[in-house]
């Protein structure tokens, strides 16, 4: 319990999420397990860091909070790692003093937080019902030059306190500050990588799965597709429709390129079809497509 309790004092005490974007520095892709050493990049906050020694990390789809858990047998600890606009640290201390209510029965606060040099720190404690005693949580934050502060609250157990709460200070003293970048996290999406070997499918009706059009696009730059009723082909001609093979490319990178499919043993002109991508969603001339692999390429 006392670990819901530490991501509530996330969202309502401490305030701010970290979204961890994709950037040609390094990508941070929801879900995926990032190994000790790995690089990790803000570009929202201009904040650089590497996971830990003895440590993993992800960010989980539909979240602003990257995680980092130990990996070291007999160690239990989890680190989650957000960020905020800046704020005076000494201002934040009394507001972690104060503490919030997490609901009605349960209240989190920090005890004697202090401050050295540039990072704010304090063991925090959960009041209440349900709170497990055999879990301790801690919090630090430092800030850089840029507008932008960055937290880790570490829980752990009592016997890995010290070694846990090291690590969450270790990862914001090495930690990099620079300039802020609102680029798209698309910026230099490589549409030719990411489509080799995948099924783009479609649905007529998502709730019955119901499928409208799947294209096959290998590595080698051929293509099968079956299409029906609507779809991506048959909207722009009728002709478009069942069964087709030929070759596939991309012209252009970022959010939005262009794939063109020419056809093999049918008279058809090369297709053109415009592609997006916006919050990890794929679009084809405007309808939303679902990539995964492909077992038809070899």
């Amino acid at each position: 319990m006392f670990k819901k309790f530490i991501l509530f004092l996330i969202f309502i005490c401490f305030s701010g999420g970290l979204t961890f974007s994709q950037t040609t520095k390094t990508r941070i892709q929801p879900g995926k397990l990032y190994q000790e050493g790995e690089s990790l990049y803000a570009p929202t906050y201009g904040f650089q860091a590497s996971v830990p020694n003895g440590w993993m990390g992800n960010l989980p789809r539909e979240s602003e909070v990257f995680l980092l858990m130990s990996s070291i047998p007999g160690q239990f600890g989890e680190v989650f790692v957000f960020g905020r606009e800046k704020i005076d640290l000494n201002v934040l201390a009394e507001k972690w003093k104060k503490g919030e209510n997490v609901s009605e029965t349960v209240r989190l606060k920090a005890i004697s937080p202090s401050i050295k040099d540039d990072l704010l720190s304090s063991e925090v404690v959960a009041e209440g019902n349900y709170v497990n005693p055999n879990y301790k949580g801690f919090a630090a934050t430092r800030c850089g030059n840029n507008g932008y502060c960055i937290t880790v609250l570490a829980i752990s157990s009592e016997e890995s306190f010290l070694e846990v709460n090291k690590t969450a200070i270790d990862l914001l003293k090495s930690a990099k500050f620079e300039e802020p970048s609102n680029a798209s996290p698309y910026e230099n999406f490589d549409w030719k990588a990411f489509l080799s070997n995948k099924l783009m499918i479609s649905y007529i009706e998502m709730r019955q799965g119901q499928k409208q059009t799947q294209v096959n696009l290998c590595e080698n730059g051929t293509f099968t597709a079956n299409v029906r009723k609507k779809g991506i082909m048959k909207e722009v001609n009728p002709q478009y429709r069942g069964n087709m093979k030929g070759s596939w490319s991309i012209e252009g990178s970022g959010e939005i390129a262009v794939m063109v499919l020419n056809f093999q043993g049918k008279k058809l002109a090369p297709l053109r079809i415009n592609l997006k991508i916006e919050d990890e969603q794929i679009f084809a001339n405007e309808e939303r497509y679902y990539a995964s692999e492909s077992v038809k390429c070899k």
